[in-house]
């Protein structure tokens, strides 16, 4: 039996909506992103902004789940990518002012996706496609499927 040649994992660039949305719920295709970063299946690249978004609103508003996202950023593989200021440039005609460094950290961190709710306040663009969590998993139902499994 022949084995298939291995590729690397998608580069995914989860913004702070998803990673929330992911965390606190057990269902869902946010979650299902967690889970598949954690299986090695994406790479997932976490905006250094949106990882600081994350920790200010579970702190304001579910301070119980500060010690779910520190214990998830320690046992699941991410790269939180801090973008450069030829990144943020890179973004800015892309994104919702407030939202560049989010758009600006996918196009550093070399991310073929990136995953909002939020999608009104990204266009695609620079190498980045911009999907909702349940797109980025109908379109692994149909990967998964065309190799019959």
């Amino acid at each position: 039996m022949v084995r298939p040649e291995k590729t690397e994992p998608l580069a995914v660039c989860i913004d702070a909506d998803v990673l929330i949305a992911g965390l606190l719920s057990r269902t869902g295709a946010s979650h299902a992103i967690l889970v598949l970063g954690e299986l090695g299946l994406l790479r997932l690249v976490l905006p250094e902004a949106g990882v600081a978004e994350v920790r200010r609103n579970l702190a304001a508003k579910l301070p119980e789940a500060v010690p779910l996202f520190e214990e998830f950023l320690r046992a699941v593989p991410t790269q939180i990518h801090r973008p450069t200021a030829h990144d943020r440039e890179r973004a800015r005609e892309l994104a919702d002012a407030k939202d560049v460094p989010i758009l600006a950290a996918a196009i550093g961190a070399g991310a073929r996706v990136l995953v909002t709710h939020n999608i009104r306040h990204f266009r695609s663009g620079e190498g980045v496609r911009v999907v909702r969590p349940r797109t980025l998993i109908e379109e692994a139902r149909a990967w998964l499927g065309s190799l019959g499994i």
